[in-house]
């Protein structure tokens, strides 16, 4: 069995390595290290805007039911997959503790 992402004790944050700015109704972000560029949807936006500050998942999810009208199993399913993909291109700094 494949041991789930991000562990529950984990601190997550921005990378030091990622940059973003606010374009428009975007937000823009790049991978230093890749050299690429990304853009957010508005979810995706807030949950950046929520990792400016160390966070665990559970705070996350916490958060994002409080301002979306989601449920939590579905939160943290798809908060998951997005901290995933974050953290392949870079943009993810996470610590167990």
């Amino acid at each position: 069995m494949t041991e789930a992402y991000p562990l529950p004790n984990s601190i997550l944050r921005r990378s030091d390595e990622a940059l973003s700015t606010k374009v428009g109704d975007e937000l823009l972000m790049m991978s230093v290290l890749q050299g690429k560029y990304f853009n957010l949807n508005d979810v995706g936006t807030r949950i950046w805007e929520l990792l400016a500050e160390p966070i665990t998942l559970d705070d996350l999810v916490v958060s994002l039911t409080a301002e979306y009208k989601v449920e939590a199993d579905t939160a943290r399913r798809e908060v998951e997959r997005f901290l995933i993909a974050l953290r392949e291109r870079d943009l993810l700094d996470d610590s167990s503790h």
